[in-house]
């Protein structure tokens, strides 16, 4: 996905939380803020699970993103994972969070899309 579109810094994830609009769903929630380019972050919180198991969960979130982002608008997101999120599979876990930036109504008009 690349480090130009990550959020980074501790402040930056305080901001979007503090500002940004929740959408919550059964195996995520997504904390979306309305900005000029698109940055985006990743949260799974320790109670998930071990190490290895919240790697996993991060790799396949940005993974979900990286193939919806060319559609999306741009903003700051933050996509926090459930502990529901351990127990699903892949393409549940993609499934959510097209639901979920559908919901927030974040996808480009489709011909916006072709010119990008």
């Amino acid at each position: 996905m690349g480090r130009r579109y990550s959020l980074g810094r501790n402040k930056q994830y305080t901001y979007v939380y503090r500002r940004g609009k929740s959408f919550p769903g059964h195996r995520m929630v997504l904390v979306y803020l309305k900005a000029r380019e698109l940055k985006v972050g990743f949260s799974v919180s320790s109670k998930v699970g071990n190490a290895v198991t919240r790697n996993r969960l991060r790799r396949r979130m940005k993974e979900d993103f990286r193939m919806l982002r060319p559609r999306l608008a741009p903003g700051k997101y933050i996509f926090v994972a459930r502990g529901a999120a351990a127990a699903s599979d892949s393409a549940a876990m993609g499934r959510e969070m097209y639901a979920l930036l559908r919901k927030a109504g974040l996808f480009l008009p489709p011909e916006a899309t072709c010119n990008a």
